[in-house]
């Protein structure tokens, strides 16, 4: 490399040095005879004039404080919102499932027990996005004590669990759309557990309802196959649709570019 590629390469870096530092001082007595190293140099040292001009205005003390506020606030909002949804939508579930059902038990225990399945997708509405693992669990669990209480010997009937299942799933479906809107203006998603949380809600809100709704609710085959598999059939099914949300998302952006 000549002298002169040296200085012309290293131009920016040799104005950044002081006006006495010594490889400065030879660089310039060298582009004093060398038309293309004194362009070089003078390039540089008006680029490096320019740099505190273009340095942004620092911010204010409290301007970082005051934006983690706001964010934190954001957040949270979002996230009552989400709440305040799903639990809305699993009591209108309820109401709107009893309220056009063809028949309904008038037996005080149903009518206990509906309730407090009832109660429990409230909270496990309340709880899908902090505990989603327990409020899962808790749909499964309540719901086979349910058919344990309630059921007793008696038949399948496969013909009446189909509407029973196709119940619990839609009502799963509405409380993990009502979620799905929530979030669609927000700036967070909730995790694939807390969807399926939210989707196990939803179905035991229909298992509610079927508690005083369904013709072979004391039937303990009945409930087990379709009553409590509904609900497992809606988590799982939350769970594996949510778990390929994010793959669509970056497949639409990568598309996009």
């Amino acid at each position: 490399m000549t002298e002169c590629d040296r200085i012309r390469a290293d131009a920016p870096g040799l104005a950044s040095l002081c006006p006495d530092d010594p490889e400065r001082i030879a660089a310039t007595s060298h582009a004093s005879g060398c038309a293309e190293c004194a362009r070089a140099l003078r390039e540089a040292e008006q680029l490096h004039s320019m740099l505190p001009a273009a340095e942004p205005d620092p911010l204010a003390g409290a301007a970082p404080g005051r934006a983690y506020t706001e964010i934190r606030e954001e957040l949270r909002r979002e996230a009552w919102r989400r709440l305040l949804g799903s639990i809305a939508v699993v009591c209108a579930s309820v109401v709107v499932l009893i309220s056009f059902a063809r028949i309904r038990s008038p037996s005080i225990v149903d009518w206990t027990l509906a309730i407090v399945l009832w109660a429990t997708a409230v909270g496990m509405a309340a709880a899908a996005s902090k505990r989603p693992l327990l409020a899962t669990a808790s749909a499964v669990v309540a719901s086979v004590l349910a058919g344990v209480v309630s059921g007793a010997s008696g038949s399948l009937a496969p013909s009446l669990g189909l509407e029973c299942l196709a119940t619990e799933l839609a009502s799963a479906a509405v409380v993990v759309g009502a979620v799905w809107l929530a979030i669609r203006s927000g700036t967070t998603s909730p995790a694939r557990s807390a969807i399926a949380a939210a989707a196990g809600a939803g179905a035991l809100a229909g298992d509610a309802a079927l508690q005083v709704t369904c013709a072979a609710h004391t039937e303990a085959p009945h409930l087990i196959a379709f009553h409590v598999g509904g609900v497992l059939l809606a988590i799982a099914g939350a769970s594996a649709l949510w778990r390929r949300r994010p793959e669509q998302l970056e497949a639409r952006e990568g598309a996009r570019w």
